[in-house]
């Protein structure tokens, strides 16, 4: 057990772990300057140099932050010794669950597609239809 807590005390884990405790000061300094409308959908993602990044949901929340961000910017510099001059914003990808797709075909389009093979006239078409409705 010692060998690890060394290890997390090395020097690269203690930057690791400054970096995240200076984020998550910035964090809540952020939260605390924006609506609460919409705290649940923007989190601080990263500070490079002088820019803040922000990751948000959706566009719109991106938007509404872009918009106070002068305002946000000069109470973040001002309550911290970090001089911030931009906020950048991204937007996390959500990717859905595909829903599973039901290839099914209606009762009354089989029934009318047979009526069609049977009258047209030979044809590649009519041999086509056979061949379908044949195989089912």
């Amino acid at each position: 057990m010692e060998p690890i807590k060394k290890l997390f005390q090395a020097k690269v884990f203690y930057e690791y772990g400054k970096k995240k405790s200076e984020l998550d000061i910035l964090q809540n300094e952020f939260l605390s300057n924006i609506s609460d409308k919409i705290r649940p959908y923007a989190k601080v993602k990263d500070r490079v140099g002088d820019i803040l990044v922000i990751e948000v949901t959706n566009n719109t929340v991106g938007h509404k932050i872009k918009i106070v961000s002068s305002s946000i910017l000069k109470t973040l510099s001002s309550s911290s010794s970090l001089k911030l001059k931009k906020i950048k914003i991204k937007i996390a990808v959500q990717n859905p669950t595909a829903k599973r797709k039901i290839n099914k075909t209606s009762i009354s389009t089989i029934n009318q597609m047979k009526n069609l093979s049977n009258e047209i006239s030979d044809s590649p078409l009519k041999t086509y239809l056979k061949k379908i409705f044949q195989n089912k």
